[in-house]
């Protein structure tokens, strides 16, 4: 089996071998979603379709990411009534002039604010909010947008953004390139504001003239990619692939095999909530017998590969970096583990021979798979050490 993300319709990721359809990838969304094209720009795909994401670099990746919901409604249409603006204290509303600017998707929607506070003490702020937005308490929600000076005279200056009662405030220094900021907490009420602001004494200027697009709040621990909304909140759904019967198909074989995955963005992530991950397993659920990328606690951690047999879950390793090219190799009695060209696990007891799922979900954290592959034999140590160079 070999997966270089390419080709692809809906219900389908298409693996370069085997060539007759028996390694290709079953995909399920039931959404529209977005991703990063190849041309930079944020682009949508239909429900179902595999997202090849070009967020780093030319070769694209497929995107996994959990069920999350916009919670902000018109997330793109600042000039909504919706959309609170406001002056406060020796300070004027902030100004906003729709389809002002290319947004981040390629297209003329980006939305013009211009924020005049004119005093500079705490209480003088050119505020644009959504307010009162019921939450839970006690929850991870996470929150973005994003930003851009809107001439070059702007770069330099500072918003500040913040989620009252959730996280952190976080002061937006503007460039002359689209940047997402993002911010992240555990909510302590049940109702909040989303708020963008020049303020004196908080920012180093009263003024600011920027252009803004796709700002978004979700309950989850991470942010993840944009999601439209107009007068109502919007939903996307998880992804998640089967491929059934490797073993049957000879992707491996009675004498073992070796998996070899290359992930991108392994990040170090408080997960939503457990799940399988991406596995191979005589399960079709997984966490039975075989192996699974996952997030393994409800703490920040980076995914770890974890070994299952008859049930009995064990943690092999940590994936300690962003970037990694793993080789799995088993032969029916033993398996090992390659890390970016080092062998990081070495004859840890493993006897299945027969999983027949391979299959992956981000119900616990978002993936990124760069290139996937089975071999249907256990390769040599100096084979998975090049395979994961």
């Amino acid at each position: 089996l070999l997966i270089i993300p390419s080709g692809y319709k809906a219900g389908v990721a298409y693996a370069e071998l085997p060539a007759n359809g028996n390694g290709d990838l079953t995909w399920s969304r039931n959404s529209v979603a977005n991703r990063t094209q190849s041309d930079g720009n944020i682009g949508s795909v239909a429900a179902n379709v595999p997202r090849l994401s070009y967020m780093y670099g030319s070769c694209p990746a497929l995107l996994l990411e959990p069920q999350r919901t916009n919670l902000l409604t018109y997330s793109q249409t600042f000039s909504d009534a919706s959309w609170v603006k406001a002056g406060f204290g020796s300070a004027n509303a902030p100004i906003v002039t729709a389809n002002a600017g290319v947004s981040p998707d390629g297209t003329t929607n980006a939305s013009r604010v211009q924020f005049n506070c004119v005093g500079t003490t705490s209480s003088d702020r050119s505020i644009l909010q959504k307010a009162s937005i019921s939450i839970s308490n006690a929850t991870n929600y996470a929150g973005g947008i994003y930003v851009k000076a809107y001439s070059s005279s702007e770069i330099g200056k500072q918003l500040r953004f913040v989620i009252e009662g959730v996280a952190a405030q976080v002061i937006i220094t503007l460039t002359d390139s689209w940047q997402r900021v993002s911010a992240t907490g555990v909510s302590s009420s049940t109702s909040t504001n989303y708020i963008i602001e020049t303020r004196g004494t908080v920012t180093t200027n009263t003024t600011a003239d920027v252009l803004l697009w796709g700002a978004q709040f979700e309950q989850g621990a991470y942010a993840t990619t944009y999601i439209q909304t107009g007068a109502a909140t919007a939903t996307r759904l998880a992804d998640s692939f089967t491929r059934n019967n490797i073993y049957t198909n000879g992707l491996i074989s009675a004498s073992g095999g070796t998996w070899v995955v290359e992930l991108m963005n392994n990040v170090a992530y408080v997960r939503d909530t457990g799940g399988a991950g991406l596995y191979i397993d005589t399960n079709t659920n997984g966490l039975y017998s075989g192996f699974s990328f996952r997030s393994r606690s409800s703490v920040s951690i980076r995914l770890a590969i974890v070994k299952y047999i008859s049930g009995v879950a064990t943690t092999l390793l940590d994936l300690s970096s962003e970037s990694v090219k793993v080789a799995i190799k088993w032969n029916g009695s033993t398996a090992d583990i390659f890390v970016n060209g080092t062998k990081q696990v070495s004859a840890t007891a493993f006897t299945p021979t027969n999983m027949e799922f391979l299959a992956g979900s981000a119900l616990d954290v978002p993936k990124f798979i760069q290139a996937m592959a089975l071999y249907p034999t256990p390769l040599s140590d100096a084979e998975c050490q090049t395979l994961t160079t």
